[in-house]
């Protein structure tokens, strides 16, 4: 949810109300925010704010996209849920630079606070009605300080439901697992190929009653996609996010390639029946039964090495090469959906080297501290998909909320 930063009604608090002598202001120009002014240390001083009042509450609050420029201080944004200034604030800290950044703050980023303190017993946030934004500078060097947001996102529920393609296992399970166990998740569709093991599915299925559908789905079976594609248009308010986790490297004879020599026809064009054009396929699916103007993310999981820009090493041609090729399907469907789903987010996601069976051959010369579990790697990828909107239409994720090259 896009916000419109001069429509909000913005409030500034200074030091001064303790006897301080810090001085700040706000402006909007263009669609973009400044906060700036003079940071006192005089009085027990130290701190500057401004708080913008929301149009209407937003509930459950699912995490804030923003792009800033600054001064190289450490600012914070500071959500509320009521209007009296001795009330819980939520707290969330980022860094700035001369050069704009995006930056991705998950519910997990936010601290409560009452007068700078945390709060032992706080509701949890997605339980708060959120009627206030601001950004607030606390400590540092005294002197003249300037924040410049450019934009900001909120991630919000909706009333569609969750989808998750390859949730049979590994990173797609986790997935799955992780959106029923969020309570405002009212539906997660889950595909697997026939004849997979869904048992873990099936537990799941059994302890969220209701919730989960599964839907058979081989995406790069012709019948299969129109049968996933007829069940998709009888769900009642489409897709929220939908996630294509389905991916392959190796199986079998069929593994890795280190020399072009290795490189077999019938390999290459079975990684990438499974890894682009499969993906684009079930997009194609989801986008077929979507409303113009319904707002949805859908994203599929790539790889770093999918990224021309970032190929150093060389090797994996089929796998390197399928994922670019996804890369470049999500970024013309992007392109695409600005006409057609002006609302929609179209994004690749690189998860990180997660322990599956897809990376455990592989694991070997990995460092210490950067293979992560499905769980570590779910929570990650929906911190960072949560919060999308339109103006992130196109990109190419890391799992940190950075951008990668292409």
């Amino acid at each position: 949810m896009p916000l419109d930063l001069a429509a909000l009604r913005w409030r500034i608090t200074n030091d001064d109300v303790m006897g301080g002598r810090s001085r700040s202001r706000v402006d909007v120009d263009r669609g973009a925010l400044v906060f700036e002014g003079d940071l006192s240390r005089e009085n027990n001083g130290g701190f500057a704010s401004a708080l913008g009042t929301l149009e209407a509450g937003l509930q459950p609050f699912r995490g804030a996209r923003l792009t800033v420029a600054g001064d190289g201080r450490r600012y914070q944004m500071r959500l509320r849920g009521d209007t009296e200034p001795d009330g819980i604030a939520w707290r969330a800290e980022f860094d700035t630079g001369s050069e704009p950044q995006r930056i991705t703050l998950s519910p997990e980023d936010f601290e409560p606070v009452f007068r700078g303190r945390p709060v032992a017993d706080a509701p949890p946030l997605d339980e708060v009605e959120i009627r206030h934004a601001g950004f607030m500078l606390a400590g540092g060097d005294p002197g003249p300080f300037r924040l410049t947001v450019k934009d900001l996102e909120f991630g919000a529920g909706r009333d569609g439901a969750r989808l998750v393609i390859g949730a049979n296992r590994g990173i797609g399970l986790a997935l799955t697992a992780a959106q029923l166990a969020d309570r405002h998740v009212r539906r997660v569709v889950a595909t697997h190929r026939g004849g997979a093991d869904t048992s873990e599915l099936e537990r799941l299925g059994a302890q969220h009653d209701g919730r989960l559908v599964l839907q058979e789905l081989d995406a790069t079976r012709a019948d299969d996609l129109e049968a996933f594609a007829a069940a998709l248009r009888q769900l009642d308010g489409g897709i929220d996010l939908a996630i294509h986790a389905a991916g392959l490297l190796h199986d079998g004879n069929l593994q890795p390639e280190k020399t072009v020599g290795q490189c077999a026809p019938d390999a290459l064009q079975r990684l990438f029946a499974v890894n682009a054009i499969a993906p684009l396929m079930t997009a194609r699916a989801v986008l077929g039964a979507q409303s113009r103007s319904a707002p949805f993310v859908f994203a599929a999981i790539s790889a770093m090495v999918g990224s021309i820009g970032d190929n150093r090493l060389g090797g994996w041609y089929g796998y390197r090469a399928s994922k670019a090729a996804l890369n470049q399907f999500m970024r013309t469907l992007a392109n695409e959906c600005r006409v057609r789903h002006p609302n929609a987010a179209i994004v690749s996601i690189h998860p990180g080297t997660t322990d599956t069976a897809l990376s455990r051959p592989f694991q070997r010369n990995i460092e210490q501290g950067k293979l992560y579990t499905p769980e570590q790697t779910a929570k990650r990828i929906l911190a960072v998909l949560e919060p999308l909107g339109p103006t992130d239409s196109g990109r190419f994720f890391h799992w940190d909320g950075s951008e990668i090259p292409w």
